[in-house]
Order: C-alpha cells, then sequence, then structure tokens
C-alpha cells in the first residue's frame, strides 16, 4: 500500500508541476494601426473634360445651351468645395460673362451653371459660388453636370474663327 501512496504522490505533483508550466506565458500587446489619407479623384484621374457648343448659328441669335457630366470622389467626411476657376481669357468673369477667345480680340460671351436653366452661375468661389459638400468615399462616385449656355446675340457679331478657353475644374479638400 505504501508504494501505492507513493506513486499517487509522485503523479499527483507531477500533474501540479505540469499545470503550473503548461499556464506559463508571457504577454505582450501589439498595436496594428493604419491612416488614410484625405483624397479626392475627378473623373478616375481623366486629363480633360470636354465642354463643346458646336457650330454656332449667328444669323438666329438664339442662345446655344450645353452640358457635361463628371464624376468625382472623395474620402467618406471630407469637407469638398468644387469650384470653375475663371479661365485663361482675360476679362472672363464667371459671375457674369465668361469668354472665348479667337485671337485679334475676337470673343464669344458664355456662361457655365449650376442650373439648367443657368440662373445659378458656378464659379471660382470668389466671383461666383462654388459647390460646398462632402465626400461620400472613394467606393461612392458622385455625378455632377456643368450646364452652360453660350449668348447668342452677342455671338452675331462674332468673326469667323475657332473659340475656346480653358477652365480649370477643381475639387478642393
Amino acid at each position: 500500500m505504501n508504494m501505492k501512496r507513493k506513486l499517487l504522490g509522485a503523479v499527483t505533483l507531477f500533474a501540479m508541476f505540469s499545470a503550473f508550466e503548461a499556464n506559463a506565458q508571457s504577454s505582450q500587446n501589439l498595436n496594428v494601426t493604419a491612416q488614410v489619407q484625405p483624397t479626392c479623384v475627378i473623373n478616375g484621374g481623366a486629363a480633360t473634360l470636354d465642354f463643346d457648343f458646336g457650330v454656332i448659328d449667328t444669323a438666329t441669335g438664339t442662345d446655344v445651351p450645353q452640358s457635361a457630366g463628371f464624376t468625382w470622389r472623395c474620402t467618406t467626411g471630407l469637407a469638398v468645395q468644387i469650384e470653375l476657376d475663371s479661365g485663361d481669357t482675360p476679362g472672363s468673369d464667371p459671375a457674369t460673362a465668361r469668354l472665348l477667345d479667337a485671337g485679334g480680340g475676337n470673343v464669344l460671351q458664355y456662361l457655365l451653371c449650376h442650373d439648367a436653366s443657368c440662373t445659378q452661375p458656378w464659379g471660382d468661389g470668389v466671383t461666383a459660388p462654388d459647390i460646398a459638400t462632402v465626400g461620400g468615399g472613394m467606393g461612392n462616385p458622385t455625378n455632377e453636370t456643368i450646364y452652360g449656355v453660350l449668348d447668342g446675340t452677342f455671338a452675331q457679331g462674332a468673326a469667323p474663327g475657332s473659340y475656346q478657353e480653358t477652365v480649370v475644374l477643381s475639387l478642393i479638400f
């Protein structure tokens, strides 16, 4: 019987040490981080957006409407202003009359607007309002439309030629 007690004691002692050894551990926290930078993209990064009034019939004096759409994306919750600068033609004013230039002092007047009836000129945030909005996330593109109208009455006095102006569309964040 003594042998049984010794064997039982040895098994119990082994089980105790095994339990202590199995429960022993060392821990350290692992700090996992990431950073999301504020980002915006227009048309998936396309270089240009075309806005073409086409061939103007100067005989009628009829205003020529046009529109162009674009898509933009910004990181979620990012405050954004969508602006169209005043263009590269001297004297162009986003609030009253932008100018298409054919050189030699020949210009055509037009407006770029928020609405199809062109009662709300779209501008540079200074001379005409821009759009203030918030990004919906890079996976949620937002569609915008730029409306425009070329002044048909003003065009009646235009000289033949190819008229152009470059306007910069910007997402400011």
